[in-house]
């Protein structure tokens, strides 16, 4: 019966993993960093399908069934560490880039994969981790604890990761990430516990998957909320941010939205074509990212040449001024075609307020288009 009851939840984990796979590679854009999650999904759904096949052939009979089951336990005890050093190169990529990580680190985490793939070859001849009955029964060794010591390293490093982020990053929406990997990792955590006291439990991989499908909602949410052109949260965002506001979530806090809007732009568009429009753009999103570092920030593309920033209101000054700075030294360079000008509007908000979300908009929509007929 336990089998039976295993097997069932392990199908469904595959369902899931495969759907997500199938999914994603509809929208892969190529970056490292959905890579390592195809590659995540990968080693965790051929940890399943060998978990599977261990219910089904445990204390079954037939020819060459201990040495079949000897290699299948052999190859998911390496999975099983390979899902792991996935799950590091994932979280790292999710914050940083290759040439921005510390090389050292990256070859020190490889260590438990040789190590374990050391132990595993180790057991062929000096039981360790398992053994196979001449019944094909599993048995656990008493070095079987190693199996789960070498994975460590790929679940406390990551979450070390995330928390230094969490406490160091100036951006909101980054911060949030972190929070929820955070949590996530929670999932596998309790899944090991669980599996590793109480013998003959099999929820390690079925937690994985949910962590998994977390990360994959998540993911699915940054594309609803991210604006293709320049990669900037879109509406979509924005509307999140008010309804936080709505929500009293900045309570006590002076804060400011910071709307900005490219003047002449159709002109722009008219003269020298959409594809140099776009350009302006991607530039204008260049500057305003620029402009926000250092602080606590949420920037966006409103919608066509509209552009909007939530901000801490003691930093929208400084904000603004480098704004203005930084387009300047875009014009006073070598510049393509037309200068570029920006109004810039803003209106400030507490949520111990009375104002409605329609008159932090209006405001900040009214201050920038009286910069704009100046």
């Amino acid at each position: 019966m336990a089998e039976i009851l295993y097997l069932q939840v392990n199908i469904v984990g595959m369902i899931i993993i495969y759907i997500m796979i199938r999914n994603q590679q509809t929208i892969e854009n190529g970056t490292d960093r959905q890579k390592a999650f195809r590659y995540l999904n990968y080693s965790v759904l051929f940890v399943l399908i060998l978990d599977s096949v261990m219910w089904c052939i445990d204390g079954k009979k037939f020819l060459f069934s201990k040495e079949i089951y000897w290699c299948l336990a052999s190859i998911y005890y390496f999975f099983h560490c390979l899902a792991g050093l996935m799950w590091y190169v994932y979280i790292s990529k999710f914050f940083y880039q290759w040439k921005k990580q510390n090389k050292w680190l990256l070859l020190f985490m490889h260590i438990p994969m040789i190590l374990n793939t050391i132990l595993i070859l180790l057991n062929v001849k000096y039981p360790l981790y398992f053994t196979i009955g001449e019944d094909a029964v599993y048995a656990r060794e008493r070095f079987f604890m190693l199996s789960f010591l070498v994975v460590i390293p790929y679940i406390v490093v990551p979450f070390l990761q995330c928390l230094r982020v969490y406490r160091t990053s100036d951006n909101i929406l980054e911060r949030k990430d972190c929070a929820l990997i955070l949590k996530i990792q929670i999932l596998p955590v309790i899944g090991v516990i669980i599996q590793v006291l109480i013998y003959g439990i099999s929820l390690i991989w079925i937690c994985q998957v949910l962590a998994l499908l977390c990360f994959f909602i998540n993911f699915q949410n940054k594309i609803i909320s991210m604006d293709p052109l320049t990669q900037l949260n879109n509406r979509y965002q924005f509307n999140v941010c008010l309804q936080s506001i709505d929500k009293g979530l900045t309570k006590g806090e002076m804060n400011s939205i910071i709307f900005i809007d490219i003047d002449k732009f159709k002109g722009i568009n008219d003269r020298f074509g959409h594809v140099f429009g776009d350009r302006i753009l991607i530039q204008v999103s260049d500057i305003l990212v620029s402009a926000c570092k250092g602080n606590e920030t949420i920037v966006g593309r409103f919608g066509g040449d509209e552009f909007y920033i939530f901000c801490k209101q003691l930093a929208k000054d400084k904000i603004i001024g480098r704004i203005n700075r930084y387009v300047q030294d875009y014009n006073g360079g070598d510049v393509e075609g037309a200068e570029l000008s920006l109004s810039i509007g803003s209106s400030d908000f507490n949520g111990k307020e009375r104002k409605t979300l329609e008159d932090i908009l209006e405001l900040a929509d009214k201050a920038m288009y009286k910069n704009k007929i100046k």
